[in-house]
């Protein structure tokens, strides 16, 4: 018999076409939908890490990967060289490249090494902040956002508080201002720019100006994993605020607009004695190899890869953005490298019809609507999403 079937049936036989990989990252709980989006981003890599037991004949061709929020260019030249060049004292720890990776963020964010901690991507840190913060009282913040920091604490018993997003799907810096400043024994407020999954923004003034009036009282965490797909002119430059003594946290990755999601890089910024709190929940930077780090000190330095992906990333996403007005939806605007918006069938069919076109995307629920989260690919890659949406929703 031959192993030899087409897409479409292979996601039939598996159940995955109608379970929908199991992306969906929100479930129902009480008035509200609380999302579940570590666990069910790990299930979807799970379902396709099972797949190498399968003959390779078998095996389901994405057309388009768009379910990560991953860096379609892939990694700069010169970072390919650097990690070349690596191989030679792979065997080696990283030791003085940690202090020139440090030396170079420092002099672009204005902050001191002290106040670096270098990490494999910026999960590490996220896990310790939970860990850390969950245990000294709640964590405010607003939803819909990235709930891995969220999701971890609530797993270690900590208290999740949250003030409704703006009628634009934003953070609102005015109530959770008033929040933070009226809730007894509150350990952070948590804060995602741009946010995932709905891309986002907040004014960087109005950002800056929030933490000034809440970080001497509440500590201010602020994931900033999409920031570099804002033009340089446009993000807001908090580390000046830990310079000046506050309690801001800003955790960043190497994983988005440098392509380093395999490789696994970032780092978090913040006074000297928060590092040492966090720290022991951390893998230690010793986590990061020695070929990571030195592509990634070539990376940060290669200015002109970062503004071609952020070009085109924009240019993809425009056209995505118009593509779906014109039939008749309305996309967040957004200003990362994805896109949510309503759709008009149930998360679950809607994710395995666009697999069985080979696309992959994922679903969420947002107060009862059901909701498509894009990444975007390159303008071919976004094409074939288009297409492929055209065929199933007719």
């Amino acid at each position: 018999m031959s192993h030899v079937i087409n897409r479409r049936n292979w996601l039939r036989s598996t159940g995955l076409l109608t379970a929908g990989l199991g992306l969906s990252r929100w479930q129902e709980a009480r008035a509200d939908f609380i999302p579940e989006s570590a666990a069910a981003e790990q299930r979807l890599f799970q379902e396709f890490a099972q797949l190498t037991t399968l003959p390779p004949d078998t095996m389901p061709a994405l057309k388009a990967r768009l379910f990560a929020n991953e860096n379609p260019y892939g990694i700069a030249a010169s970072a390919k060289e650097a990690v070349n060049k690596a191989t030679a004292v792979g065997n080696r720890y990283a030791w003085m490249e940690f202090a020139q990776l440090k030396t170079l963020i420092g002099q672009a964010e204005g902050v001191t090494a002290k106040s670096i901690l270098i990490t494999p991507g910026s999960s590490d840190v996220l896990m310790a902040a939970a860990v850390h913060y969950s245990q000294r009282g709640p964590i405010l913040t607003c939803r819909p956002t990235y709930d891995d920091l969220l999701e971890r604490a609530t797993a270690m018993k900590g208290q999740i508080l949250t003030v409704p997003a703006t009628a634009g799907m934003g953070y609102d810096l005015a109530a959770l201002k008033a929040k933070a400043l009226s809730t007894p024994g509150l350990s952070m407020v948590y804060i995602v720019n741009p946010n995932n999954p709905t891309g986002t923004i907040l004014p960087p003034a109005e950002l800056a100006q929030f933490c000034r009036d809440v970080a001497p009282t509440v500590p201010v965490f602020i994931d900033e994993a999409y920031i570099d797909f804002l033009e340089p002119a446009d993000r807001p430059m908090l580390g000046k605020l830990i310079s000046d003594g506050l309690d801001v946290i800003l955790a960043r990755t190497f994983s988005k607009i440098h392509g380093f999601a395999g490789l696994r890089l970032g780092y978090v910024m913040a006074q000297p004695k928060t590092l040492q709190q966090i720290k022991p929940f951390t893998n230690g930077e010793f986590a990061v190899s020695i070929t990571t780090l030195m592509a990634g000190i070539a990376s940060y330095q290669d200015q002109a890869w970062q503004t071609y992906c952020r070009t085109e990333n924009t240019k993809a996403r425009d056209y995505t953005m118009k593509a779906l007005k014109g039939l008749g939806y309305e996309p967040i605007p957004s200003y990362a490298n994805f896109i949510l918006f309503p759709i008009k069938m149930k998360t679950k069919a809607f994710e395995g019809q666009m697999y069985g076109q080979g696309v992959g995307i994922q679903t969420r629920e947002i107060d009862r609507q059901p909701y498509c989260r894009v990444s975007i690919g390159t303008q071919a890659e976004m094409e074939t999403f288009i297409d492929a949406f055209k065929k199933v929703v007719g």
